[in-house]
């Protein structure tokens, strides 16, 4: 899975991890305006080019410079033969400890599901669909759960298919479904890393989940 910074809705996530990264909410304003101004700016960024932007005084912004620096949260390198500032540093670190989060939830998720759930929700689709499931379906079926779909979610989708008079089909369940975990996954964190060939199947799926993504020692 080729997940990018610019992928993430970072500030989002900085907002809800701030305090865990040693920022207060002074420095989190000073981030968000130096972001801001990266763009235009064809030089290194200094307290002078972002006082005019803050209530923060220039000796206050240049501590929280120096921080965010120590910090390695932002840098200077040569650009096209200039010093220039950047916060790809951090941005990368959000990123690096977002890839570490998704390993340790893929890997919870890839426990087997409750097995008193796993027959409801066998027994619910044998009445939708009017007969016994096949094998191919079952795994279908264990396989949401694995990746994180719960009892409440499959039956919505179920209902939403019935609403659009449509036939109940899983494969019709699963594209409701990936929807609707995509938009929960949004809502809580600014980000999805789920696509549409995300269970186009089973073996690709597990190998997805069971995928390295953070190298050892990070």
């Amino acid at each position: 899975m080729d997940l990018d910074y610019q992928d993430l809705d970072w500030k989002r996530l900085i907002v809800k991890h701030y305090k865990a990264y040693g920022l207060d909410e002074k420095s989190l304003a000073v981030v968000f305006v130096l972001d801001d101004i990266l763009a235009s700016l064809k030089g290194p960024v200094t307290a002078n080019d972002l006082v005019s932007y803050m209530t923060l005084s220039k000796e206050e912004i240049d501590k929280i410079l120096v921080l965010l620096l120590e910090k390695k949260y932002i840098a200077y390198l040569t650009k096209e033969e200039k010093l220039v500032t950047t916060l790809k540093p951090l941005k990368e670190k959000i990123l690096a400890d977002l890839k570490k989060d998704i390993v340790i939830e893929a890997n919870e998720a890839g426990k087997e599901p409750d097995k008193g759930v796993v027959n409801t929700l066998y027994t619910y689709f044998e009445e939708q669909l009017g007969r016994p499931l096949t094998g191919r379906e079952v795994d279908r079926i264990s396989l949401w759960l694995k990746t994180g779909a719960t009892e409440g979610m499959i039956k919505e989708a179920v209902y939403k298919l019935q609403a659009q008079n449509k036939a109940v089909s899983l494969a019709g369940v699963d594209k409701i479904l990936l929807a609707i975990q995509k938009s929960g996954d949004i809502n809580k964190e600014g980000y999805t890393t789920r696509k549409e060939n995300w269970r186009q199947g089973d073996q690709e799926t597990i190998d997805i989940l069971s995928k390295p993504w953070v190298p050892n020692g990070k």
